[in-house]
């Protein structure tokens, strides 16, 4: 993912058009993909409810290398989205930089 599409995410994100009733899931995020970051982190459905667009994969959610496996083969056969891809196209700062609302991003393209 380039810089100018993690900056349109992060726009969006911060724009507010991001933003629903509290409580309720974002309307970036698809309930397809919460439910694919829900069964890859191995918890409940009210854990991926509660995740915003902003929350980096490594830092905030605390995916490991084996979440992260489940999740690239999640996103592949629900979305044809290749996160593997993504993930090597990264350096050390773009990895630890990577969001739900890039995610959101990769599987809408």
């Amino acid at each position: 993912m380039t810089d100018s599409q993690h900056s349109s995410v992060h726009q969006e994100a911060a724009s507010g058009r991001a933003s629903g009733p509290p409580g309720a899931p974002s309307p970036v995020l698809g309930p397809g993909l919460l439910a694919a970051l829900a069964e890859a982190a191995d918890a409940l459905p009210e854990w991926a409810e509660s995740l915003a667009p902003g929350d980096r994969l490594d830092a905030d959610l605390a995916l490991d290398e084996r979440e992260f496996a489940v999740l690239d083969a999640l996103l592949r056969e629900r979305f044809g989205a290749d996160l593997g891809a993504l993930r090597a196209g990264l350096d050390l700062d773009g990895l630890a930089a990577l969001t739900v609302g890039d995610l959101a991003e990769l599987v809408r393209r």
